[in-house]
Order: structure tokens, then C-alpha cells, then sequence
């Protein structure tokens, strides 16, 4: 996370591309909350699609307190994809 931080605050777009696949590797039922903000937040569409698949597909295994705190948008999306 922190390369990732240092990555966005710097604009290395090989970085940024280098986390993104890693978190699109890794997502999973502790860290999708996050994963999906930080895909919504810089615009990443391949793990913003993986992290909804992962939250319809794993629901019962997600915190959802976590997913209850979810901005409104991302709950949207998710809604609509149900």
C-alpha cells in the first residue's frame, strides 16, 4: 500500500499499473472494501469489475459493516449489479 501511495503521490504510471495487477491478484474477503475504493477512486475498470464480482460472488464471507460503509456510488454499483 505503500508503494502505492508513493506511486500516486509522484504520478509513476508503471507503479501504478505494477499495483494495480497486484491487487487485482489479491483481492479478497478482508481487503475487497479497500481494493474497491482505491479502483473507484483512480479509475482502474478491471479491478473495479473484479471487486464486484468478488462482493456478489463472496457476500457471506465480507464483513458488512465494511461494505455498509461503502461510499453511496460504489453501493450503487453494486446494487445494480445484483
Amino acid at each position: 500500500m505503500e508503494v502505492f501511495k508513493f506511486a500516486i503521490e509522484y504520478d509513476i504510471d508503471d507503479i501504478l499499473d505494477a499495483c494495480c495487477t497486484f491487487f487485482e491478484k489479491f483481492v479478497n474477503s478482508t481487503n475487497v472494501c479497500d481494493y474497491i475504493q482505491i479502483a473507484y477512486s483512480n479509475n482502474f475498470e478491471e479491478l473495479k469489475k473484479k471487486c464486484l464480482k468478488f462482493l456478489i460472488e463472496k457476500k457471506k464471507e465480507i464483513d458488512s459493516s465494511k461494505v455498509a460503509d461503502l461510499p453511496k456510488n460504489i453501493l450503487s454499483d453494486l446494487l445494480t449489479a445484483l
